[in-house]
C-alpha cells in the first residue's frame, strides 16, 4: 500500500434497503511507515544483561519480639523460615541465576540503633545478628530505600553497565510516607529498575495498591510530575498462600514487562544480536 500509493477501500455490503448497491465507507492510505526489531526478555539476557538483586527489610515494632514464636522476624531453631526469611529466599532464588557476582545488597529500616537514632535505611549485609544491634522501632518509611536502590542503578547507568536493578522491600506495616515514597518512585521511573514489594501479617494493605498502579493510572508526585512507567509489582503473602500460584510467580509476573519497557523507551538493544 505504501510503495504502490493506492488505498484500501472500505465498502459497506448490500442490503435489502439498497439492493445489490455497494456503498463505499472510506480509503485508508499509509503515507509513511516504519519498521522496528522488537527484542524480548530473553534476547537482552542471553547478550549479557544482568539482573542486580537488592532487599529492604521492616524493622518497625509491629513485627513483634524476635524472641516470640509469634513474631514475623523469629528465627526457628528446627530451621522453619519466617514470612522474611521464605521471601528473600524464593525471589533471591530466582534472580542469582541472572546476576554474575551473586552478592546483594541489604538493608533494614524503621530499627533503632542502641544508641538510640532510627534508622530508615541501615546496612544488613554480612549481618546475620542485626537484632544485636538493632531494635524494632518505626515509623515504616519507604522513600529512604527507594532512593538509596536509585543512587545505585544511576551510578551503573555512569559507566553504561548492562544491568537492570531489582529491589524487594518486605514489609508487614502500612506506609507513613505515602508521598514521599511516590515522589521516590516517580522519580526511579527513569531508571533501570524494578521494586518489587511483599506484605506480610495481617495488616491493611490498600495504599501498597496504589504504589502498585495496575489501575492504568501512573504515580503523579507532589510536584505533578507522572511516572514514567509502572515499576511496582505488590504482592501480600496471606493472599498468595491461600491459591495455586507461589510467591515469586506473583512478584516477577511484570518484571519482564517493566524491564523491556524500560529498554525500548531509550532504544536499549542487546548486544551482538542479529536483527530479523
Amino acid at each position: 500500500m505504501h510503495k504502490s500509493g493506492v488505498g484500501a477501500k472500505f465498502i459497506s455490503p448490500p442490503s435489502g434497503f439498497r439492493g445489490n448497491e455497494k456503498v463505499l465507507k472510506g480509503e485508508l492510505f499509509v503515507e509513511e511507515y516504519a519498521e522496528k526489531q522488537l527484542y524480548s526478555f530473553l534476547d537482552y539476557i542471553s547478550s549479557g544483561f544482568e539482573l542486580s538483586f537488592m532487599v529492604a527489610v521492616d524493622f518497625t515494632a509491629s513485627n513483634g519480639n524476635p524472641r516470640d514464636p509469634g513474631s514475623l522476624h523469629y528465627i526457628d531453631p528446627c530451621g522453619c523460615l519466617n514470612a522474611y526469611q521464605r521471601a528473600i529466599m524464593e525471589v533471591g532464588d530466582v534472580i542469582q541465576f541472572y546476576d554474575s557476582d551473586k552478592r546483594f545488597p541489604a538493608w533494614g529500616f524503621g530499627g533503632r540503633a542502641y544508641s538510640g537514632t532510627v534508622s530508615h535505611c541501615f546496612n544488613l549485609a554480612g549481618s546475620p545478628g542485626a537484632f544485636e544491634n538493632f531494635t524494632l522501632s518505626g515509623p515504616t518509611l519507604f522513600g529512604h530505600v527507594v532512593n538509596k536502590a536509585a543512587e545505585i542503578a544511576a551510578e551503573s547507568l555512569k559507566y553504561n553497565q548492562r544491568k537492570y536493578f531489582v529491589l524487594l522491600i518486605i514489609t508487614d506495616g502500612v506506609l507513613t510516607d505515602m508521598q514521599e515514597t511516590k515522589d521516590a518512585l516517580v522519580r526511579a521511573s527513569d531508571l533501570p529498575l524494578s521494586i518489587l514489594i511483599v506484605g506480610v501479617g495481617s495488616a491493611d494493605f490498600t495504599q501498597m495498591e496504589i504504589l502498585d498502579a495496575d489501575n492504568g493510572h501512573r504515580l503523579e508526585s507532589s510536584t505533578g510530575r507522572v511516572a514514567t512507567r509502572d515499576i511496582v509489582q505488590f504482592v501480600p503473602m496471606r493472599e498468595v498462600h491461600s491459591g495455586q500460584i507461589s510467591v515469586v510467580q506473583a512478584l516477577l509476573e511484570e518484571l519482564p514487562g517493566q524491564f523491556l519497557t524500560y529498554m525500548r523507551c531509550r532504544n536499549i538493544r542487546p548486544h551482538n544480536v542479529a536483527a530479523a
